[in-house]
């Protein structure tokens, strides 16, 4: 893919995000929506288990769903997909990429956003507007809710930007939680030795 269809691709996944979240509500599934669509993954279950993320994980504004939903996108592509006996999470290439990608997307996220929490980024992208409008059944809050679709679309722009990422640009991430297992292996032999 060229840097035009590249650029066109992550358009269409932004719009479509938008679109979802404009039409339909709940920015952890329009995110994922979009993000399944174009990356032709998931099902329907993993479309369905994104409901109870949206609103900042069941409607308390703590973690942003969008986020959320990207996330999830990043673990289906390169997560573990089953356990290994004797091998924890930070042991499997899988789960370490997958940290890796989902950890990129947070920080751009954060960057972008000034925040990981619903609360705080839908103020930030509505401004003193919103403290305005707590319901969700006036047309104000309806028309309201529009600006909530822009911190979804670029949600999941972001996330399909990391996703289309080479791995290559994740290793020292990846050798960096890797690390922490291996030491943590050691000074628990160590310990074990000693008594």
């Amino acid at each position: 893919m060229n840097d035009k269809e590249s650029e066109q691709f992550l358009d269409r996944i932004g719009r479509r995000a938008f679109d979802n979240e404009v039409n339909y509500w709940g920015c952890s599934q329009a995110v994922l929506d979009s993000l399944q669509r174009n990356f032709n993954i998931g099902s329907e279950e993993v479309f369905k288990s994104a409901s109870a993320l949206a609103g900042g994980v069941g409607a308390k504004k703590e973690a942003c769903g969008a986020l959320l939903g990207g996330v999830m996108a990043i673990g289906l592509l390169y997560g573990r997909a089953k356990y290994v006996d004797g091998q924890i999470a930070r042991e499997s290439t899988e789960y370490l990429e997958s940290q890796a990608r989902a950890g990129k997307l947070c920080d751009r996220f954060l960057e972008k956003f000034g925040s990981l929490r619903c609360s705080d980024v839908s103020v930030n992208a509505r401004g003193d507007r919103y403290r305005e409008f707590k319901r969700y059944d006036t047309v104000e809050a309806l028309e309201d809710h529009d600006e909530c679709a822009d911190v979804v679309g670029e949600a999941a722009r972001l996330a399909a930007e990391i996703i289309m990422e080479p791995t290559e640009m994740f290793k020292p991430e990846m050798d960096a939680l890797a690390a922490e297992v291996v030491e943590a292996r050691k000074l628990y032999k160590e310990k074990r030795g000693q008594q």
